[in-house]
């Protein structure tokens, strides 16, 4: 089965009257074709973008509601993955229904923790490489993504020892007056002591951390900074406040490195 990928383009304008300004709004989709499935990949902008966004999971609305919610105020990016309002993508191949959860194609070993047919796996790498191309974290210099849970199901207390995720994180703060479904998970030392001293909730992933094929690991081991804000369904505006607390993380990290850059030239 080929790639077809497909080019769209709708703009319209978002007037914004609490505030005065205008963005320009649009959308760029396209679709990869999987054995008896097609997935969308949407790119939307809203103007200059101030922070650009990824969502995986097609079940996960709450983190792309808020994304659009802090967009049409402030300006920017989010690609998101469509394909049936699911968590998991779902496909054929040789008449054998197959599936595989979206954060975890971004390496061999996550490929086939799922499956081990060859031209499947192929096909699912291609389909990683297309939205990682479409995001393009080499310009944005960061990997954002908006995660999603359910009430107890998932929570920061997984990373702590004798939980499913211990020895995933190198380091874990937890605000005792957050819901412990919502906090962010980060892979750069910066980004956890600032969020600390904010009193959000963080985990600072460890560099050693097992490869199960997720996006925050392709990001640990290629070096790029990467944050996760991971919010129970339908928390809207906690997941709202934690974008904009990364929003202002991001912009201290770009001044502190731009300071030490000019150390460095000095």
């Amino acid at each position: 089965m080929g790639l077809r990928i497909i080019f769209t383009l709708l703009i319209v304008s978002c007037f914004l009257p609490s505030c005065g300004q205008s963005f320009p709004f649009s959308t760029d989709s396209s679709a990869f074709n999987l054995p008896e499935k097609s997935v969308s990949m949407l790119k939307h902008r809203y103007g200059e973008p101030a922070l650009h966004f990824l969502s995986l999971h097609d079940n996960e609305d709450t983190g792309v509601k808020a994304a659009f919610e802090f967009m049409r105020v402030n300006g920017g990016s989010l690609v998101e993955l469509r394909y049936g309002s699911v968590r998991n993508i779902v496909f054929c191949s040789d008449s054998a229904e197959l599936q595989i959860d979206p954060n975890r194609m971004f390496s061999t070993f996550g490929i086939e923790a799922f499956f081990e047919d060859e031209k499947s796996a192929r096909q699912i790498s291609s389909l990683a490489d297309t939205l990682l191309r479409l995001y393009d974290y080499e310009k944005t210099g960061y990997i954002l993504t908006l995660h999603n849970n359910t009430d107890s199901a998932f929570s920061i207390q997984s990373y702590l020892a004798g939980n499913d995720l211990e020895g995933v994180a190198s380091e874990v703060y937890i605000n005792p007056e957050m819901d412990p479904d919502d906090f962010v998970l980060v892979t750069e030392p910066f980004f956890f002591e600032y969020l600390k001293k904010r009193k959000v909730s963080t985990v600072l992933q460890s560099p050693t951390t097992p490869d199960d094929g997720s996006l925050s690991l392709y990001a640990g081991l290629r070096k790029i900074p990467y944050i996760n804000v991971e919010v129970q369904h339908r928390h809207l505006d906690e997941n709202l406040r934690l974008i904009n607390e990364v929003h202002g993380m991001l912009q201290e990290y770009r001044k502190t490195a731009a300071a030490r850059q000019a150390v460095s030239n000095n």
